[in-house]
């Protein structure tokens, strides 16, 4: 009980659920991150607008390595919070090469397909 409220009957009494309600809410937050970060970035933008010339920074992308042979590459925002640790810093024309690349992918969750320009298959 949470403060005296019973919430028993909110939450399913089996795990398996429970894990599926679990990872909904994760994948949940990571969409509202990213959608948190492209906003910020584009009020950025536009503060940057209003106060001079907007400057560019050399790495705005970074480039996640998989784990494994099997595994794609994906290409990241600079911001991006799904980017695990495994990513390096890439500029953006090293973003496109490396998209022209059969095992390399846009995040589905930050903007850099929209960024980039680049199209869905």
């Amino acid at each position: 009980m949470a403060a005296g409220r019973d919430i028993e009957w909110l939450l399913p009494p089996d795990v398996e659920r429970l894990r599926t309600l679990e990872r909904w809410c994760l994948v949940l937050l990571e969409l509202i991150r990213g959608r948190i970060a492209e906003i910020e970035r584009r009020d950025r933008v536009t503060e940057a607008a209003r106060n001079g010339p907007v400057v560019t920074p050399l790495n705005e992308w970074k480039l996640e390595h998989p784990i494994g042979r099997g595994g794609r590459m994906l290409v990241h925002t600079a911001d991006c919070r799904l980017a695990s640790g495994r990513t390096r810093p890439i500029t953006r024309e090293q973003a496109l090469d490396a998209l022209r690349q059969p095992r390399v992918e846009t995040c589905s969750i930050c903007p850099a397909t929209q960024e980039l320009g680049v199209t869905d298959p």
